[in-house]
């Protein structure tokens, strides 16, 4: 259980780790190394922007630093927490857009846990300069339990790492599934048109065909008919024919007139 705690802990040491970082209205401090010995000499940097209507506020100082039981936090309202350990003061440094707070001092000898460190001034009436102050101090028993917790946080990093890659792979075969999807609509569509064109094309061959055996069948009728008319105006020109012959017979019969 102890242990899911570290590691709980350790994520969230690791993510307060940008100077400026500030986060639920505050303002934290960044130690050098990760883990540290009691003994050991540790510096801690914050940086704060102060509103110009503010700037009195560093008159309020000086400003300590105070290593805080595991789970409580500074409240001016309510003063120091029990058991809190003033450990060094800020030297305040002013810069263009931000102030710079740093302390350096000996971490106490305490058991190894998580420790929170935060600012108040002297009586406590001032945890910040508009956002609290605040940082998280790991204090480690030995250096392979330093080295430990150190492994423990690199796998975190990196378990962390990797599911950053799964869910955009995960966000990749999405989005590829996506374009896929709308492929195979268009090909769909594009298959119906298809399908379309080609009913089309086989109704007006069908009625191509149709018209061209109509047409066929009207051709085979005129031979016949032309035969007929062929037969029929011979009749008539073999009738004419007799009558001129018969004619021309009844005119020879009659008596030539003589000659004188």
């Amino acid at each position: 259980m102890r242990a899911r705690a570290l590691v709980l802990v350790t994520i969230t040491a690791v993510a307060l780790t940008a100077p400026s970082a500030s986060a639920n209205g505050g303002a934290y401090i960044e130690f050098e190394g990760t883990h540290h010995l009691p003994g050991e000499q540790v510096t801690g940097t914050v940086y704060v922007s102060i509103r110009a209507g503010k700037m009195d506020l560093i008159d309020r100082g000086p400003f300590f630093a105070y290593v805080l039981p595991p789970g409580t936090a500074i409240d001016p309202r309510r003063g120091l927490p029990a058991g809190a350990i003033r450990v060094g003061t800020f030297a305040i440094e002013q810069e263009k857009d931000q102030t710079e707070l740093t302390v350096t001092f000996t971490v106490p000898h305490t058991e190894g846990d998580y420790y929170s460190v935060g600012l108040c001034n002297d009586p406590c009436t001032l945890n910040g300069f508009g956002e609290p102050v605040s940082g998280v101090l790991s204090v480690v028993g030995t250096k392979r339990e330093a080295a430990l917790l150190g492994d423990v946080s690199r796998l975190h990093s990196q378990l962390a790492a990797l599911k950053r890659e799964l869910r955009k792979g995960e966000r990749g075969a999405e989005e590829e599934l996506a374009s896929l999807s709308d492929a195979l609509d268009e090909s769909e569509a594009a298959r119906s048109r298809l399908t379309a064109q080609v009913r089309t094309l086989e109704q007006q061959d069908a009625a191509a065909e149709t018209a061209a055996e109509e047409a066929a069948g009207r051709l085979s009728v005129r031979p016949w008919a032309a035969a007929t008319v062929a037969v029929a105006l011979s009749a008539l020109a073999f009738v004419l024919a007799g009558r001129r012959r018969r004619r021309n017979i009844g005119s020879s019969d009659e008596v030539l007139p003589e000659r004188i």
